[in-house]
């Protein structure tokens, strides 16, 4: 009977003033229910006794821990005032979708609808979802459709650092370029152990169009650089085997530049045998040059005297094509090599390199893990002591011995 009486006169009450309020005589809204009837007859409440007070105003909006809902929001629920260890979240309702476009589950799905995926039906994402009028995506709109790739840019796949240790715990980033992306959702992936380490992949969506997969290395290495590690890939329907290990390499595009000064010298040389810094592709060849002195220095007439070379620096055979662009006469000594450990393969036989004459030297090279480069050698005797010959053209040199062997080469990855 008292419960029936309080009812009567809430209702009476709220037709009189336009507002109904359940455990308050003093409601905030046209509906307020104050959980733990903790507020003031009085006056507004406070932050804390409106913690537990559910409101409804007069323009429709919905306060849930606040009788003041923001006025850009039809449901503002607010835990601010809640202490730390007793906030709570919002809490969607959750299904288990049997695909992104499945419209049966929940029918004729509303644009924007929201719900929490279990993964445990067709559709294996899990985490919170929308329908876009077509199709449920992520949070991100990250597409759900199965993820598919165009190709994998195998030869680009760069490891960082790009060294490890046999023995030596080993942690570093593997980036596997890759084009034709559709946007779709690729799972986690795990390649390994390959020589004690493994390529973990977290799943994600990939681009439309170009993009890159950030692999995690990891491990203690069986073998160390530059004894390669081969990751056998199979992601977006596309295979790949990822090589890394060789140290550090130059990325598809990248312009590499590289200067050095030599004195003069009376003997042939190696330009390695002064310069210990010389540009090296792909950890295995280093870009080198055999340069006959004193001519080299003294001369100013047209001497041949500088051969390029490679070297491959690394204890394997180490097999690589050559093919010219541009020398001084065009001569090529084998386009399809194999050069031993510590041995070399020379590209002309004599470019023209005297204080009165310098000429350059450009080849491309391809390696058996198919990377294309481009190498541009530009040596010049620097005549510092320099007079003129008179006609403007030429040039006399009245002091040899301050002659210096400027080295300039600059390395191109192509592909």
């Amino acid at each position: 009977m008292k419960k029936t009486l309080f009812l009567l006169t809430t209702i009476i009450s709220g037709l009189a003033y336009s507002q109904v309020g359940i455990n308050t005589a003093n409601p905030q809204g046209s509906f307020h229910v104050d959980g733990l009837k903790d507020n003031n007859a009085t006056g507004v409440p406070t932050a804390v006794q409106q913690s537990n007070d559910f409101t409804v105003t007069s323009s429709g909006s919905v306060g849930i821990g606040t009788t003041v809902p923001n006025a850009s929001a039809m449901l503002d629920v607010n835990v601010d005032a809640l202490a730390v260890g007793s906030k709570k979240g919002f809490l969607g309702p959750k299904v288990a979708l049997t695909s992104q476009t499945d419209g049966a589950t929940i029918p004729s799905p509303a644009a924007g609808l929201l719900v929490y995926n279990l993964g445990t039906a067709g559709l294996g994402y899990v985490g919170y979802v929308f329908w876009n009028g077509t199709e449920w995506r992520t949070f991100n709109n990250g597409s759900l459709a199965p993820g598919t790739l165009g190709s994998i840019t195998c030869n680009g796949v760069t490891l960082s650092p790009g060294t490890y240790t046999a023995g030596t715990p080993y942690t570093g980033t593997m980036t596997v370029p890759y084009t034709g992306g559709n946007g779709g959702v690729y799972p986690a992936q795990t390649v390994g152990p390959v020589n004690g380490l493994t390529a973990t992949l977290a799943a994600g969506n990939f681009n439309v169009g170009s993009g890159i997969l950030s692999y995690t290395v990891s491990g203690v290495p069986t073998a160390s650089s530059p004894t390669l590690t081969t990751f056998a890939l199979n992601i977006g329907g596309q295979t790949c085997s990822a090589t890394v290990g060789a140290g550090a390499v130059i990325a598809p595009g990248e312009l590499v530049y590289y200067h050095s000064s030599i004195p003069r010298k009376t003997t042939s040389f190696l330009l390695s045998q002064f310069l210990n810094d010389l540009p090296v592709i792909n950890n295995t060849f280093r870009v080198d040059a055999f340069i006959t002195a004193p001519n080299a220095f003294d001369s100013s007439g047209a001497t041949t005297n500088f051969d390029p070379r490679l070297y491959n620096i690394t204890t394997a055979n180490a097999k690589v094509w050559v093919s010219e662009v541009s020398t001084h006469t065009g001569d090529s000594h084998g386009a399809n090599l194999l050069i031993f450990p510590n041995n070399y393969a020379q590209f002309d036989d004599g470019v023209y390199l005297t204080y009165g004459r310098n000429e350059t030297v450009t080849f491309d090279i391809t390696t058996a893990d198919n990377k294309w480069y481009r190498v541009y050698y530009a040596l010049r005797i620097d005549n510092k002591s320099f007079t003129s010959a008179g006609n403007g053209n030429t040039t006399s040199d009245s002091n040899t011995l301050d002659n210096t062997l400027e080295v300039f080469v600059s390395i191109q990855r192509l592909y």
